[in-house]
């Protein structure tokens, strides 16, 4: 439906300008470069354009442009059939964010931390990277993280959960825990058990 009235492209623009860099982020974390990012971005608005009118609630246009998003994400990776790279360098950012101190010591253990989180997120399947992603680096709640993704509450916890423990699990693998200067720092992140060790 084409809008025929300036009213209604104005309350369009109104309504999901303002999420548009949260969409880019969000799409640049999806496809890992630029330009694919612009272009889902772009056939997200247009989509969203063209479909304006079943936007019932208002409320609810951010997780509804999320949600388009994602579906024109998934249709272009899988007609492409090739797994593409998804950046986490806003995850890594939060790790580094956790070391207080700037020495030389720390910014080697940074560094490490960065190439081991970066190779355990790689090895997570789509459905739980995408949640740790959206809940971490977009600061989603889980409301708007179950809508974004069309799925329930409990199911964005459950594989928030199953992410922070594959993300764990992957990292201890990648470590010699008893020589490795770096596990004080993951474990501030991730606090380990009796049991991982």
């Amino acid at each position: 439906m084409i809008f025929k009235n300036t009213a209604h492209k104005k309350e369009f623009k109104t309504l999901t300008y303002p999420h548009m860099k949260l969409l880019y982020n969000v799409a640049l974390k999806y496809c890992g470069n630029v330009f694919d990012a612009e272009d889902i971005v772009q056939e997200t608005y247009l989509m969203a354009f063209n479909k304006f009118h079943q936007l019932r609630e208002k409320s609810k246009c951010k997780s509804w442009l999320l949600r388009i998003l994602r579906n024109n994400f998934l249709k272009s990776y899988h007609k492409k059939k090739s797994r593409q790279k998804l950046t986490e360098t806003d995850y890594i950012e939060f790790l580094k964010a956790s070391i207080a101190v700037n020495n030389p010591e720390n910014m080697l253990a940074k560094a490490s931390t960065r190439q081991a989180v970066q190779k355990a997120m790689d090895q997570l399947p789509e459905k739980y990277k995408e949640v740790l992603m959206l809940f971490y680096m977009d600061e989603l709640l889980y409301k708007d993280i179950a809508d974004a993704l069309q799925i329930p509450i409990g199911t964005v916890m459950s594989r928030l959960t199953r992410a922070r423990e594959g993300l764990k699990v992957h990292l201890l693998k990648q470590m010699n825990l008893k020589n490795n200067p770096n596990i004080l720092t993951l474990r501030q992140v991730f606090p380990l058990t009796a049991n991982d060790l």
